[in-house]
């Protein structure tokens, strides 16, 4: 009987890398890139007893927890989804989209300088409807209260 020495793994020359390149850098510094690996879900469901209604809520943090995403709706008694909305939050912007009544709210906010803070709110009917611009509302604010 023959006995086949194996080579000793420590001693075997790395894999070549000469074909492989690296992949190309993101011109916008990894802001937008492309997630290694899928957002963490939440899933938050709650029950109302006295209505025997569920309130589910649906919600995902994007692009390095810059943004959040959430969808939420409610179901009854026979089980129709009621109240769908989405909202998507970051820290200078709040969207929310009302998906029955096909209503956005748009809420925005920054600061001008120190202790001064400018916000603007507007709402958004159905798109078939042109809402004028001169609706929206702007505000300075000063966070210290004079």
């Amino acid at each position: 009987m023959e006995e086949f020495s194996r080579p000793n793994p420590n001693l075997l020359p790395p894999p070549s890398t000469a074909g492989v390149q690296p992949p190309p850098r993101n011109p916008f510094g990894g802001l937008l890139s492309v997630p290694r690996q899928r957002p963490g879900v939440r899933v938050t469901t709650e029950f109302d007893s006295d209505s025997s209604v569920f309130f589910h809520k649906i919600s995902c943090k994007l692009f390095e927890s810059l943004v959040k995403l959430k969808l939420s709706f409610r179901n009854d008694r026979k089980g129709e989804i009621s109240d769908p909305q989405l909202d998507l939050t970051s820290k200078c912007l709040s969207l929310h989209y009302d998906l029955e009544e096909h209503n956005a709210s748009i809420k925005g906010s920054f600061d001008v300088g120190p202790g001064l803070q400018l916000r603007a709110a507007h709402d958004v009917k159905d798109s078939s409807i042109l809402t004028p611009v001169n609706d929206c509302v702007a505000q300075m604010i000063n966070p210290r209260g004079g």
